[in-house]
C-alpha cells in the first residue's frame, strides 16, 4: 500500500499540518463564524484548507503552525462573512413578483411595504457619512466598530483580532462614542 507523502516517500507537510491542526482550523471556524448568515462551515474551511496547501506549495516554511492555522481561518471566515454581507445588500426582490411571493419563495413572512426612493436616497447618504466617519477613525477602532455593526460581540471581536475582550470592549466603546460625536457635528443624531 502507498504511503501518503512526497514521492520521495516523505511525509507531506500539508496531510501532517492538517491532521495535526485541523480541529483547530475547524474549531477556529466554528467559534468566529455567525450563525445567521447562512454560511457553510465546510465550505470556509475548505478555503481555508486551500490557503494553507498553497503556502506551503509555493515552500514557505511555516514558523508556528498553530497561529497560523487560527489566523488563517479567521481571515477566511471575516472573507466569507463579507462576501455574505455584499451578497445581501446587492440582491434586490423581482420587481414582477413583488415583494409578498419572494417571501412566500422564501418561506417568509411578507415584509414591509418597499422603502421609496426618497427614503432610500436618505438610508444611501447616511449610510455614506458613516462609512465616511469609520474611515477617519483610527484604524483599532474602525476595526472594532465595523464588527460590532456587522454583529459581533466584544469576545468575538477579541479573538477575530486577536486582542483581549477588555481592548476589543475599549475598543467598540470608545470608536461608538466617537462615531455618535463625529456625526452630532454633522447633524446625525443616533440613540443607541
Amino acid at each position: 500500500m502507498a504511503e501518503k507523502g512526497t514521492a520521495q516517500g516523505a511525509p507531506d507537510p500539508f496531510e501532517e499540518i492538517l491532521e495535526r491542526y485541523g480541529s483547530l482550523l475547524r474549531g477556529t471556524i466554528a467559534q468566529v463564524c455567525p450563525r445567521d448568515l447562512g454560511l457553510q462551515f465546510d465550505d470556509i474551511e475548505q478555503e481555508a484548507r486551500l490557503r494553507i496547501w498553497r503556502t506551503l506549495k509555493s515552500e514557505t516554511r511555516i514558523e508556528k503552525p498553530a497561529s497560523y492555522l487560527y489566523r488563517v481561518a479567521v481571515t477566511a471566515t471575516l472573507d466569507a462573512v463579507r462576501r455574505a454581507t455584499a451578497r445581501r445588500e446587492e440582491q434586490l426582490p423581482p420587481s414582477s413578483a413583488g415583494p409578498d411571493a419572494t417571501a412566500r419563495i422564501e418561506g417568509q413572512a411578507p415584509a414591509g411595504p418597499p422603502e421609496s426612493p426618497e427614503s432610500a436616497a436618505h438610508h444611501r447618504l447616511l449610510l455614506d457619512k458613516v462609512q465616511a466617519v469609520l474611515r477617519g477613525m483610527r484604524p483599532d477602532r474602525r476595526a472594532a466598530v465595523s464588527l460590532h455593526i456587522r454583529g459581533f460581540v466584544p469576545e468575538e471581536i477579541g479573538g477575530l483580532l486577536r486582542w483581549s475582550e477588555a481592548r476589543a470592549r475599549s475598543a467598540v466603546y470608545r470608536g461608538l462614542k466617537e462615531l455618535r460625536a463625529r456625526l452630532a457635528a454633522e447633524g446625525i443624531e443616533y440613540e443607541s
